[in-house]
């Protein structure tokens, strides 16, 4: 059994969607090994299992039977597009308050083949449509709307009126895509209409043990959003992001029309390395080091991906096809497979320039700025106790130091976007600020709660430290977090709050090929008592953001635990936030209300909330293409830091926490702030370069015109100095 993990949620309906969908985007990441083979046996006894280990659930009760026959429609129908509603109330009325005791008393999967053989009835139903409809002649000048409201809509009654909705899903199809290529409609039809195709084949290839996997994730997903089954494939993809390596080439694949597509390349991976691999090669053939090439067009993503990984050293030949200018070539592509550090996703540090003015004389300052994508931690690598395992605590140490050693003023450290990871990992972090004591209080399914402690007394960085939160921020980052916000020992800035998922789970290795079952197994709350579960961590500074207007979070989840508190840890805070905080917030709003990009910003949540209606459907009328006139060249010079991939100019709620960081500095200090707002000398550069190149722009386009009038002026004059056109000859005869 590993350590406890905490992540963002897995979707019930992923691993389904996963099977059926023409636009699945995966990776190498995404890994294949031996098909996995699971029985109806098999599923009663995972199901056991999750009863030994869940936090609340002990036995199959009806509700969860009703959750879980819930998930399951829906894990093959969300978009509501191929069953009835009498092929619904069917289900709930033979299954609804039974699944408990056919799954788990007499061992019968009846229920998940009879509604599986029925999706495939559908399916081949719709799909006969769909052939008809993508041929049919369209109208895109009329008005009319495509429902997305999928979670309010009922499962159609009529044949007619699935064949509206199927009728208005190709017609917004074919509209997304006839963009794409050269507003042919023609070619939309030919792209889509392969893409059924692809849809039908993959519907054909499903096999039981495939679909039992999709009934256990619905079963687990009606205990609450976050346990799941995991089969080998998520297994091991999980396995790569906790340990942030894998063995292979280094890249991501997507599939589009058929096609294996290179969408990205991992930075110092071997495909990169080699300059071999282009982005957008269609891969056609796999081949390992002297072995016969295997077509792979028209397979499975998943099974591409598993003949192209594989153990460090070895070669792998890829054929692609590559667009050129005089049409598309195709090439072999040699690559050398490696161990490949996913270094895009660890912790980085950047420096960032302040200027402010004290005293009435100019000062400048450094804002170290630390980004953590993830609680990571290379759990093989601690087992086997290597010296120098992979670790988020062990990075953020180390970028502290280096932020010191340049001299910085302030630490910011970026959660945003920060999906969560190990537990262990959250404290030993968290710990790296303050020392020794309670970060994180967790209740078993006992009742029992345990604290959870970091031993050690000494700390990497004692100075004024902000955390930049968003709603994505989810787990790991709200044990952090809210330990800061305890302890008082930083300023939490952002969004009104993080995610809000206060839940702990363990993930248990499983037989071989059976993969893993992640299940919830605590709860956490935090050093005051509270708990992050649906509430999450409340920033002290929030800046106003368009993510605060959407369902996002653990409140909006079906079959969330609830919120409870408990009581507080014995801790000593600290004195660093309360005190500035008003004065800060008062600050900030002032720099925001004057902010062109935050006046953007607060205009689009206005229009957000005002068009409440029109945010479930989308329109099916084509406009009339718009150049996009603040389309701009890229500038290298747009890089303002030592790091190319890092653009302070673009992120305004970076820019604003800097400043908030400058202001925050100076009042620790006991200094009198100024009226003026802190100055970011980058962003003013890049900004003052990009006036000059408006103005040239500009005076280019002007000195053009004006040309272009002295031309047009020759021209005139020219026409009036010719003589006039000779009468025409009379035709002969």
């Amino acid at each position: 059994m590993s350590k406890e993990v905490l992540r963002m949620p897995f979707s019930a309906s992923r691993f389904a969607r996963c099977l059926r969908s023409f636009c699945v985007v995966a990776g190498l990441l995404l890994v294949s090994t031996n098909a996995w083979a699971l029985t109806c046996s098999e599923v009663r006894q995972l199901t056991m299992l999750y009863f030994k280990l869940h936090f609340s659930f002990d036995k199959f009760s009806d509700e969860l039977s009703r959750r879980t026959l819930d998930n399951f429609v829906k894990a093959w129908d969300p978009g509501k597009l191929y069953f009835y509603q009498s092929d619904v109330d069917e289900f709930n009325k033979k299954y609804s308050l039974k699944l408990d005791d056919m799954i788990g008393g007499s061992l019968d999967c009846s229920a998940i083949d009879e509604i599986m053989n029925r999706y495939t009835q559908r399916f081949q139903e719709r799909n006969k449509f769909v052939q008809k409809a993508i041929a049919d002649k369209q109208d895109f000048t009329i008005d009319e709307y495509l429902n997305v409201d999928r979670k309010n809509m009922a499962y159609p009654k009529t044949i007619e009126e699935v064949n509206e909705r199927w009728r208005k899903h190709i017609k917004f199809q074919l509209l997304t895509l006839k963009s794409s290529v050269d507003n042919n409609l023609d070619k939309a039809r030919e792209k889509i209409k392969k893409r059924y195709e692809l849809q039908v084949k993959r519907q054909n290839d499903l096999t039981k043990d495939r679909v039992y996997g999709v009934f256990l994730n619905a079963f687990s997903t009606a205990l609450d959003p976050h346990s799941s089954y995991m089969p080998v494939e998520e297994l091991e993809d999980f396995r790569i992001r906790t340990r942030l390596s894998l063995e292979g080439i280094g890249a991501s694949l997507s599939s589009e029309d058929g096609f294996t597509r290179v969408a990205s390349l991992v930075k110092g991976g071997a495909a990169e390395k080699s300059g071999l691999l282009k982005i957008n090669d269609k891969i056609i053939a796999v081949a390992q080091d002297n072995g016969e090439p295997i077509d792979v067009i028209d397979m499975d993503l998943q099974d591409v991906v598993k003949k192209i990984r594989g153990a460090r050293n070895t070669t792998v030949k890829l054929t692609v096809m590559r667009d050129a200018t005089g049409g598309a070539t195709k090439v072999i592509v040699p690559i050398v497979r490696e161990k490949i550090q996913l270094v895009d996703q660890q912790a980085s540090s950047h420096v960032i320039e302040v200027d402010v003015t004290e005293d009435g004389k100019p000062k400048h300052m450094k804002v170290g700025l630390i980004t953590l994508p993830s609680f990571y931690i290379d759990f093989e690598g601690r087992q086997k106790r290597l010296k120098n395992y992979r670790s988020s605590s062990n990075d953020t140490r180390e970028q502290l130091k280096i932020l010191q050693d340049k001299g910085v003023d302030a630490v910011i450290l970026d959660l945003r976007s920060n999906g969560g990871g190990g537990l262990d990992e959250s404290i030993s972090t968290a710990g790296l600020f303050f020392g020794a004591g309670p970060v994180v209080q967790v209740k078993g399914r006992n009742n029992e709660t345990e604290t959870y402690f970091d031993p050690d007394e000494g700390t990497a960085y004692d100075g004024p430290l902000l955390v930049m939160i968003n709603r994505h921020s989810a787990s790991a980052s709200e044990i952090f977090a809210g330990a800061i916000q305890d302890y008082n020992r930083g300023i939490i800035v952002g969004d009104s709050h993080t995610f809000g998922k206060g839940t702990v789970q363990n993930l248990n290795d499983l037989a071989p090929k059976l993969g893993a079952v992640k299940v919830t197994v605590n709860q956490f709350y935090r050093a005051s008592g509270a708990s992050t579960q649906l509430k999450g961590v409340a920033s002290d500074i929030v800046l106003p953001s368009i993510v605060d207007e959407l369902e996002v979070g653990e409140k909006f989840y079906d079959y969330a635990l609830p919120y409870e508190e408990i009581k507080t840890a014995k801790y000593t805070k600290f004195n660093l936030i309360k005190p500035f905080v008003p004065e800060l917030k008062k600050r900030s709003d002032v720099r925001i209300a004057k902010d062109t990009e935050f006046v953007k910003i607060r205009d689009e949540i206005a229009k957000y909330r005002k068009n409440k209606e029109d945010r479930n459907r989308v329109s099916l009328k084509e406009k009339k293409d718009e150049k996009d006139k603040d389309k701009k060249d890229s500038d290298p010079e747009d890089a303002l830091n030592d790091s190319p991939d890092f653009n302070l100019k673009d992120d305004v709620y970076l820019q604003e926490t800097v400043r908030i960081a400058a202001d925050y500095i100076q009042m620790v200090g006991k200094k009198k702030l100024d009226v003026a707002a802190p100055v970011l000398p980058a962003v003013k550069l890049a900004l003052e370069k990009d006036k000059k190149k408006a103005v040239s722009d500009a005076s280019a386009a002007k000195d053009k015109d004006a040309a272009k009038n002295v031309i047009e002026a020759g021209k005139d004059k020219e026409k009036k100095d010719a003589p006039a056109p000779a009468a025409a000859a009379p035709a002969k005869k």
